[in-house]
Formats: C-alpha cells, structure tokens, sequence
C-alpha cells in the first residue's frame, strides 16, 4: 500500500519535534551562556579563548543568531502542523509545501556543516579533539541532511508522481475550470 501522507510519523517527529527542540535548546543556551555559546565555535590559538568579556556588538549578535535559530524550528513546528492537521487529505499539496519548507534547510545543513569543518582548520578530522558542542553540531547536522534526503528521495513517504493517480490528484483548475491551465 502507498503512503498517503507527506509527512508520515516519522518524518513528523523529526522535522515537527526532533529539529524545533534542538533549535529552541540551541536558542536558550546561546542566550544564557552567550560567552560559552561564543567561545566554542572554533578553537582558539593556543587552545584558549580570552577571559575578557565579550563586546556588546558580539553579544548582541549571538542573541540576534540565536533567536533566527529557535525561530527556524518554531516554523518548522507550526508549518508542518498544519499542513498535517488540515491538508490530511491532499497529500500532493502537503508535498509541495513540505518540500518549499524543507529545501532550503536542505542547503542550510550542508552550509552549516561546511562552515563548522573550515572553521576547524586543519585540526578537522581530529575528532577525539573535538568539543561536546562540535559534536553536537555534527551528529545533529547528519541526522537531520540525512533525514532531509531521505524526504527528498520519497523514502517513507507520499510521492505525488509515484503514488498519484488521475482518481486521487488534486487539482486547480484555472480559467473556470479550463483544463489548459492546470497547477499541481
């Protein structure tokens, strides 16, 4: 039997659940602990970050950060709510939105991942270095591009082309019901 929704269970707690945890847990330790937040995105010279506060111009960004952090998964939250809760019964248009939704955090986990690896220099693959926050963002970072590819390939999920048929495809028709202008 096919899927019947495009955002089946597990992507569900993945994308509704796991990711806006992560980033709203992201969002209040940043606010909290900005120095901290601060002092473990890339290794320092000589192994240690300054003792002298942070500039207002560098706390204020972290907060500014911080909150696009915990704003991101609060969308993913209410979006993929909804498109559940009230698009139950048009898996193709749940498909497109998911899919508008989650291709560009697609780009973002790859970005994000890139960034934190040049970031490391050299000391890169040094992974029995690496600091409980770069693990974090690693482990993390996989688990959701992978996740993300997955939705991507139709893996456990509604496929309009593949599991569509002319019984069950949502239409728009255009032009008052005009078949030359038809949107999927």
């Amino acid at each position: 039997m096919s899927p019947t929704s495009a955002i089946p269970p597990f992507y569900w707690l993945i994308f509704g659940w796991y990711e806006p945890l992560l980033t709203v847990g992201g969002f209040l330790g940043a606010m909290l602990y900005p120095k901290e937040t601060h002092d473990q995105q890339a290794p320092w010279p000589g192994g240690e970050p300054p003792l002298d506060p942070l500039p207002r111009a560098t706390v204020v960004t972290i907060y500014q950060l911080a909150h696009v952090v915990g704003l991101m998964g609060l969308i993913n939250f209410f979006v993929l709510g909804s498109a559940r809760r009230y698009l139950f019964g048009q898996p193709a248009v749940q498909e497109k939105i998911v899919g508008a939704l989650l291709t560009p955090l697609l780009f973002g986990d790859i970005f994000h991942m890139a960034v934190t690896l040049w970031a490391l220099g050299e000391t890169r693959w040094d992974v029995r270095n690496w600091s409980g926050m770069l693990w974090i963002t690693m482990v993390t970072g996989i688990t959701l591009l992978g996740s993300r590819v997955a939705w991507h390939l139709g893996i456990g999920r509604y496929v309009h082309k593949r599991d569509g048929t002319q019984d069950n495809k949502w239409l728009i028709l255009c032009h008052y019901g005009s078949s030359d202008h038809v949107w999927w």
